[in-house]
């Protein structure tokens, strides 16, 4: 919030160069004042970003470790708290980040709260974790809503529309999980392994959810190979968009 009210004031402070003195008209002064403020929110928005970003690098580090120290990550990234007054969808990445290490230890239920204020601005893979939680507690009816949150801002992931229409298979969905998968092919524009899932389904065949491989795993819904056991300590190179917690 105090980045909106910083760019406000300067959007005001331009407006006013160019109002009082008589330079510009009213009308005409209104679209500087207005354009002074979005830049200054940009910046001052960037700003706060990278002051979260790096506190997730350092909590990475701990990650990274051998073994992975999961409790000093977690204590990095509540850090990250300090800036949220300062941004909106601060809160909710850090939440994101840490439910997401509370999921892949399978602490499911100490993952849950943390999941759930995510939502909002959380990146998608705390979003389809949050509904795998619900799943596991037989919350069938959040289960659905997260999802349908989870494919309309993760839109462009094949492993989105895969993963709801699993679950709807997992609760006797089929037909329900084709609907999902058509969609899912069109919103995705073709992608190959949505085409074949939806084609599984239409066959009475399992999904093939394994060629996703430890990106499926990481769900801890079905046991992985032994080569993919190791791939779940959340401490492998963050990509910047699912740092900032960006959707896609």
């Amino acid at each position: 919030m105090r980045n909106i009210v910083l760019a406000l004031g300067a959007g005001v402070v331009v407006f006013a160069i160019f109002f009082v003195p008589g330079i510009l008209r009213l009308g005409e002064a209104i679209p500087p004042g207005v354009l002074g403020a979005m830049v200054a929110y940009f910046f001052l928005a960037r700003r706060t970003f990278r002051k979260v970003e790096a506190v997730f690098n350092d909590a990475a580090k701990s990650l990274q470790s051998m073994p992975p120290k999961f409790d000093l990550a977690i204590g990095t990234l509540e850090k990250g708290y300090a800036h949220a007054r300062e941004q909106i969808g601060v809160r909710s990445q850090v939440d994101a980040q840490i439910g997401v290490i509370y999921f892949l230890r399978q602490d499911f239920n100490k993952a849950l709260p943390y999941l759930q204020r995510s939502v909002g601005f959380g990146h998608w893979v705390a979003g389809a974790m949050l509904a795998v939680v619900y799943y596991k507690k037989k919350n069938h009816d959040e289960m659905r809503k997260t999802l349908k949150i989870v494919v309309r801002r993760g839109k462009k992931q094949a492993l989105v529309w895969c993963l709801y229409a699993y679950l709807l298979i997992q609760l006797g969905l089929r037909e329900e999980a084709q609907r999902v998968l058509v969609e899912g092919v069109r919103k995705t524009k073709g992608d190959a392994k949505v085409k074949d899932a939806l084609l599984d389904v239409q066959n009475n065949r399992k999904i093939r959810m394994r060629t996703f491989k430890e990106q499926w795993y990481q769900f801890h819904l079905e046991r992985p190979p032994v080569e993919y056991q190791q791939s779940f300590v959340p401490g492998g190179k963050v990509s910047k968009a699912a740092r900032r917690g960006r959707w896609t």
